[in-house]
């Protein structure tokens, strides 16, 4: 099995290939490339089964290169390692169907394990050509449900004004959406749509205080296109209607359950 490994900066490469057991693994060949283009090449004359590369790039982007390996069509599994907690790098990931995702500095424990579970996956996918949907999800670590809870948390909090899934926020993680809620209720003791609730109208409320906004342009911002939805609500978990908090915030009360 071969591996090629892409970054352009040369101590990254050296530092993973003196850092993980490549051969231990199960890996008979690894090659390395500096740069996108670099990669192309190599990729065009040699099989390459697993890519582990950099996102930010001079000369070609890890998702250009993915993008292009995608449209030649060469059965690839892909692994990204950046420096960047990018939520459009890791959307645009998900769209090309990379294996995993993970930031620097690299822990070479961590990418040990993620290298095993690429090579268990292909092995598995040699056999099965058809994946079984209803295989149960490996566990997954205490710290990396948290590293996942955040990163769902953070683009949550980021992006309040637009419509937000429970879908899409699995797909960022990389996990099955029913299996998120599960983790993320157990993490945060509330589901991920109590969540997004109580973080709009937070915002919303520091909005009212804060800005001389119109109502109807706060509740856009905070993802409700729907005026009279936004204060219905607003009144039923803060105990008023938006234009008496906006007056005295002092207003708030505690709904009756």
């Amino acid at each position: 099995m071969t591996i090629l490994l892409v970054d352009d900066e040369r101590q990254v490469i050296d530092g993973i290939l003196h850092g993980v057991d490549f051969s231990g693994i199960g890996f008979t060949e690894v090659l390395t490339a500096r740069s996108g283009e670099e990669a192309q090449e190599i990729i065009r004359t040699k099989k390459v089964d697993i890519l582990l590369t950099d996102i930010e790039m001079a000369d070609l982007s890890g998702l250009q290169l993915l993008t292009w390996v995608r449209d030649q069509g060469y059965p690839i599994l892909a692994i990204y390692c950046t420096a960047f907690r990018n939520f459009d790098y890791a959307k645009k990931a998900v769209e090309l169907h990379a294996f995993d995702y993970f930031l620097k500095p690299v822990r070479y424990t961590e990418l040990t394990k993620k290298l095993v579970d690429a090579v268990s996956y292909l092995g598995y996918q040699a056999t099965n050509p058809t994946p079984k949907p209803s295989a149960a999800p490996e566990q997954p670590s205490g710290k990396r449900v948290r590293t996942a809870i955040q990163m769902v948390c953070q683009y949550i909090d980021e992006h309040l004004s637009e419509e937000i899934s429970r879908s899409s926020l699995a797909a960022l993680v990389y996990m099955n959406p029913d299996y998120l809620g599960t983790l993320f209720k157990d993490e945060m003791h509330c589901s991920i749509t109590m969540y997004i609730q109580q973080k709009r109208l937070d915002q919303a409320k520091k909005l009212l205080r804060e800005t001389e906004l119109p109502i109807y342009k706060i509740a856009e911002m905070v993802g409700y296109d729907n005026l009279s939805y936004f204060s219905k609500l607003f009144r039923q978990k803060i105990g008023c209607q938006p234009g008496e908090y906006r007056k005295a915030p002092s207003a708030e009360t505690v709904p009756a359950e």
